[in-house]
């Protein structure tokens, strides 16, 4: 359970780097300087690929969360199986002694 819930967390790091990627990919597409002089123009050639890159990230980062929640989720489920199945078994044992 502790191995899911830290995958999870990895998860959500790996999430949180997207919207890294997201944010200075936004930056970028839109500062016509952030090429220099020469080659401003390049931003104006990219804007429309940050467009589709940014949906992509969006449905990536949004995956990632769903990841994220269903481990946790599935490690809430498995710890409360084992807390039913230690009762089960230390009942067993009580009666076996």
């Amino acid at each position: 359970m502790e191995d899911i819930t830290k995958h999870a967390g990895n998860i959500d790091a790996l999430r949180e780097r997207f919207g890294a990627i997201k944010a200075a990919s936004s930056h970028i597409a839109k500062d016509n300087e952030a090429y220099g002089l020469l080659c401003g123009w390049i931003a104006d050639v990219l804007e429309g690929k940050h467009v589709k890159v940014d949906d992509v990230i969006a449905y990536v980062e949004e995956n990632l969360q769903l990841v994220a929640d269903t481990l946790r989720d599935a490690a809430k489920v498995y710890e409360r199986m084992e807390e039913q199945h230690r009762g089960t078994f230390q009942a067993i044992e009580s009666g076996v002694r």
